[in-house]
């Protein structure tokens, strides 16, 4: 788009044209969207056929763009389409992704149809102003990968951690913790086709009594172990019953053999496989780049689709939970068909946790798109908290009325008007990719054709087509061996000691020969035992500090313990601190008497003697002073500064959704500096526009053309329309040159198409002015790429407070 302003940085996504219902033609006004809106949700309606996927892919490039992460779920297999970006547009990159049958049916080679894809795609993205360069951008902006649990054709994703203990923000209150347990043993019970109602059914009441005591108490579960449970639970009574007349041991036998079915499946081990089950870490890089993370849910059985999903959107909550509130948009979960997952009356293990979603995500910055081509079998009540709604083509009256009853719920939820008889008309002339926008954040529905898709829309993709796209990834993954860590240690825990050149190549002189008895020390010196396993005990120097860093500037005030230990040798250096290694225990798991039995290593002559306890505590405090650091990051742009622990990628992702909120809020000053001089400057040109209708219709008619061409410009994509014409990119010249076209009209109304020019000039200028203001804007609050900036802070002065230097035996 070349010469364009890239008003995809102000948080506008560029969805298509308006389209005229009375001509049944594009206009030459891109429709954009503002990303904002998505914070109230939005529902994608159409039939096959329609451009739904199409639309919904549109939607999905133009939030990463924007630099938002994505998670979607897709059940049919269209949304792997993501990944077939081709900057280049040629037919070599399009070759390998061409559909064979298809160039069968043409009776062309696959060489000649790739090139004739190439061809088509290019001259389609140019017809709506598109470009390899903007499909770069699309690249350059978020990564894109496939996910596909119970298969190893994507990456496969373990369900492992979904029976872990949830977030203290989860436990702490009973109606989260309720949800959660209630939706995770429906949906291992329905993968074990157990059926029932969670609230009555005995087997969902154990099962969910079984999930609720472990997690209160701090402990993982798993299925194997859950199993166990079921067999032998760990209480006596559920509820006032006994455990017995409540549920008998034989008849939970059965219900364990079922779950072990589960477990003994062939398949089951691929869904224990791969990443955790994290968002943030399907939402982000390890770098803390955006991605389109596309879970496939293609290959799965209904049942296995149902218990995913549910699992799914509970970590998503858990998720968003954790977040801090925003009223900006932080990412988007799209879900392609939801379709049995939401349905009017029943209640399967996803309904709860989407429902939950719509009501409370704006307030964590997540928009949920929930598309669907089924529109008779859903939660239209649900549905009401969606305040933008796309409408395609719909297959029958049914599904129609339908629709218009939930559109009228949705209106009356908004307090906004509902005119059913221009819905219905406006339903009724849709045809391909022309939808029916109705957002609550605007004054009227509208009409649009969907843009051409930046992604090659190729079909469906199977598993092998998903597996050849994601090997690669899967390639890169195994290469990777050094993970990202934080830069500095999380606080409670031991962290390494900064290596020094002394340390570079640590070497730990022999243990010396056993002894059959232990060694006797005096009293006054400090003796303890370490943890572990093993029947020789090792003579060990233990060092325990707590450290406090502090910087006003940077806004630091942490402490942090640590605790290491180092040998005690015979050689001419008994202890050096130098070669200290984080211990694996805290300091209260040591005991002053060791496990019967076992030989001990002789014990240097001057490591029984109280006096050299002292000197090596002010070795240990000088040396935890000198190597002990922490080390931030810090945005040169922004001015930010991460926690102590927080890794380079988080820290990213709050530097780039601070940017975002700075902006938002920019734009909203921007919004009330010029909005009453707009409707101000407007009615002058309304008044000025009917003192010519008096005079001379012809004039009338430059008048309404010229007005319409600048009041379409920049200042309507941020004041009440949302749509912007193609002069917001850019191209208000345009308008300009219509003003000067007025006065040649008729003489008679020169003065008062004079005045008229006059005030669009004015209007004018104040475009050029918010434009302005919106490029100075764009630079400023724009965080991509930044490299940020390394900053050491070590103990402040007397900040080594230590807590322990002691003779530790360890166990080998």
């Amino acid at each position: 788009m070349a010469g364009v302003m890239n008003y995809e940085q102000l948080g506008l996504f560029y969805l298509g044209r308006r389209y005229d219902a009375a001509t049944r033609q594009r206009t030459n006004e891109p429709l954009l969207y503002d990303s904002s809106d998505l914070l109230t949700h939005a529902v994608c309606i159409g039939m096959t056929g329609s451009g739904k996927t199409g639309l919904g892919i549109a939607l999905i490039e133009e939030a990463a763009i924007d630099g938002l992460p994505v998670l979607a779920i897709d059940p049919k297999g269209d949304l792997a389409n993501l990944m077939l970006t081709f900057p280049g547009l040629s037919a070599q990159e399009f070759q390998p992704w061409v559909n064979t049958d298809e160039a069968r049916a043409q009776q062309l080679t696959p060489e000649a149809f790739a090139a004739k894809e190439a061809a088509r795609w290019k001259a389609g993205l140019a017809e709506w102003d598109e470009d390899g360069a903007r499909i770069e951008r699309l690249k350059a902006a978020a990564d894109v990968a496939v996910y596909t649990p119970g298969s190893r054709a994507g990456l496969p994703l373990s369900i492992l951690e979904t029976f872990n203990v949830p977030p203290k923000t989860v436990l702490d209150e009973p109606e989260l913790l309720a949800a959660r347990v209630q939706s995770v043993a429906t949906g291992i019970l329905a993968l074990a086709g157990v059926s029932g109602d969670a609230q009555t059914s005995r087997e969902h009441v154990l099962v969910s009594t079984l999930l609720q005591e472990a997690w209160r108490s701090g402990r993982n579960l798993d299925l194997a172990s859950l199993i166990g449970q079921v067999q032998t639970p760990p209480m006596t009574k559920i509820g006032v019953l006994e455990l017995e007349a409540f549920y008998p041991a034989s008849e939970r036998f059965a219900l364990a053999m079922k779950l072990n079915n589960v477990l003994a499946a062939p398949g089951f081990a691929t869904w224990l496989e791969g990443e955790p089950l994290d968002v943030a870490k399907l939402l982000y890089t390890p770098a803390g780049k955006p991605r389109i993370a596309v879970v496939s849910i293609a290959h799965l059985g209904d049942t296995e689709r149902m218990f995913f999903v549910a699992l799914l959107l509970e970590q998503v909550l858990a998720w968003m939970r954790a977040q801090r509130g925003t009223t900006s948009l932080r990412a988007v979960l799209y879900m392609d068909e939801l379709f049995g997952f939401l349905p009017p009356t029943a209640n399967p293990p996803s309904k709860v946790p989407l429902l939950t979603l719509l009501k409370q995500a704006r307030a964590f910055g997540l928009g949920c798109v929930l598309s669907t081509q089924n529109p008779v079998d859903l939660d239209y009540k649900a549905l009401a908290n969606a305040g933008t709604w796309f409408l395609g083509r719909l297959q029958t009256e049914r599904d129609k009325a339908r629709v218009l009853d939930g559109l009228e719920g949705v209106a009356a939820g908004s307090g906004q008007g509902f005119d059913r008889a221009q819905m219905d008309d406006l339903l009724s002339s849709l045809e391909k990719r022309v939808f029916l926008l109705h957002n609550v954040h605007d004054s009227q529905p509208l009409l649009l054709q969907s843009r051409w898709a930046l992604s090659y829309l190729r079909g469906p993709m199977g598993r092998d087509e998903i597996r050849t796209l994601m090997d690669p990834q899967r390639a890169a993954a195994a290469a990777a061996t050094t993970p990202i860590t934080a830069p500095a240690p999380v606080a409670g825990a031991a962290p390494a000691p900064t290596p020094t050149a002394a340390a570079a190549a640590p070497a730990v002189a022999p243990a010396p020969p056993p002894l059959a008895a232990r060694p006797i020390v005096p009293p006054d010196v400090p003796q303890f035992f370490a943890p572990g396993s093993g029947d020789a005990w090792v003579p060990m120097l233990v060092g325990a500090a707590r450290l406090t860093y502090s910087d006003a500037k940077l806004g630091l005030d942490e402490t942090n313990d640590i605790v290491v230990w180092t040998p005690l040798t015979d050689g001419p250096v008994v202890v050096d601190w130098e070669h200290a290694e984080p211990a694996d225990f805290a300091v209260d798991a040591l005991t002053t008497e060791p496990r019967a039995g076992g030989t001990f290593a002789s014990l240097p002559q001057v490591a029984a003697k109280p006096k050299s306890y002292a000197t090596w505590t002010k070795e240990f405090s000088s040396w935890a002073a000198r190597s002990q650091s922490v080390e931030l990051f810090r945005s040169a742009k922004t001015g930010a500064i991460s926690h102590p622990g927080e890794t380079e990628a988080a820290f990213r992702v709050r530097v780039n959704h601070a940017a975002r909120e700075a902006r938002d809020e920019a734009i909203a000053k921007l919004r009330a500096k010029h909005a009453p001089k707009l409707a101000a400057m407007n009615e002058k040109i309304r008044k000025a526009g009917a003192a010519i209708q008096k005079e001379e219709q012809q004039a009338t008619e430059s008048k309404f053309t010229t007005a319409v061409s600048v009041g379409a410009s920049v200042l309507g994509a941020f004041f009440g329309r949302k749509v912007v014409s193609a002069t917001n990119a850019g191209r208000v010249a345009t308008a300009a040159r219509g003003v000067s076209r007025i006065g040649r009209e008729s003489q008679d109304v020169e003065r008062a198409k004079a005045n008229e020019a006059a005030l669009v000039e004015q209007r004018q200028a104040l475009a050029d002015t918010l434009e302005q203001d919106l490029q100075a804007l764009q630079a400023e609050w724009s965080a991509e790429g930044e490299v940020f900036d390394r900053v050491v802070v070590k103990p402040k002065r007397g900040g080594v407070q230590v807590q322990l230097v002691a003779l530790v035996w360890r166990p080998e």
